[in-house]
């Protein structure tokens, strides 16, 4: 795959770039990271997911040594020099620095960022149009101080997507350590009731996501209920909808999970809605960076 790479504002390719093995992002994934995608090749919501950064930097105590508009101008930078067309999805990692052996931070010093530059996938239509099938992940769980901070420990998104290979399914669905439904391997999951729009609150593990609050704020406009908080999984079949979001994939429809089909099996007509709301969202607010 091209992937463009910037390393503290040194832009190379994937293959060339370099890293030293002390530093503590590598050793005990001492890191925060955002995933951001482009429309119209500039990066979207990049102040929101800016603050989702400082908050996990913050949360581990790790100092953001450069200001934001250094940061957004250096992705700007890493995606002018990708020399593929159409939409990007980006990484923005930064690291504790080189340290000792040894889990101390206060061995470490001079943070390094590194930027991430690949095409972004072209999506099925059909993931779009007829829905995807997910999975309840039984190997891993979510919890713990640090659930809520995006940082390079992501052991569980690792276990998780060899369940999801092995079933063939699109996703798997994590569990808090109390077995509760928390969030996906990558993404937020939702479940339609009625008019009743219930989603994993932030008491179950889950990471601040960017998209689900504009599809949250977009679901309350169209009249919907909206619940957040704790939910076994029994829930899920008692839904007669839905669907998933994430930054590169939007929005969703979930038709089966574990083999089971949700309402009907196809996507239904409030996931068409929030769709299609979300869709005209996009446009106002690629103005707002």
């Amino acid at each position: 795959m091209h992937i463009f790479v910037n390393i503290n504002g040194n832009i190379t390719t994937a293959e060339n770039a370099r890293l030293p093995v002390l530093d503590h992002g590598f050793l005990f994934g001492d890191n925060v990271y955002e995933a951001f995608r482009t429309y119209d090749r500039k990066v979207f919501l990049f102040s929101r997911h800016f603050r989702r950064l400082q908050h996990s930097a913050q949360g581990i105590h790790l100092t953001l040594p450069w200001p934001p508009d250094r940061y957004r101008e250096e992705i700007a930078r890493t995606i002018q020099a990708a020399d593929f067309p159409g939409e990007c999805k980006v990484r923005l990692i930064v690291t504790r620095g080189v340290g000792d052996i040894i889990a101390d931070a206060d061995t470490c010093s001079d943070p390094a960022f590194v930027i991430l530059v690949a095409p972004l996938p072209d999506f099925p239509a059909r993931m779009y149009k007829e829905g995807v099938e997910m999975m309840v992940a039984s190997s891993v769980a979510r919890g713990g101080m640090v659930a809520d901070f995006k940082t390079g420990n992501l052991m569980h998104q690792v276990l998780a997507t060899r369940e999801v290979k092995a079933r063939g399914v699109h996703d798997a669905i994590l569990l808090t350590i109390d077995g509760y439904l928390s969030d996906g391997i990558a993404c937020n999951i939702y479940m339609i009731q009625g008019s009743t729009l219930k989603t994993p609150g932030y008491d179950a593990s889950i990471i601040e996501g960017i998209t689900k609050g504009v599809v949250l704020d977009k679901a309350r406009a169209l009249g919907m209920e909206v619940v957040q908080g704790l939910f076994r999984p029994e829930e899920i079949h008692r839904s007669n909808e839905m669907f998933l979001t994430s930054t590169y994939r939007e929005v969703v429809p979930v038709v089966r999970v574990d083999g089971k089909p949700i309402g009907d099996g196809k996507p239904g007509p409030w996931t068409h809605r929030i769709f299609d709301a979300y869709h005209k969202a996009v446009a106002e607010l690629k103005l707002e960076d």
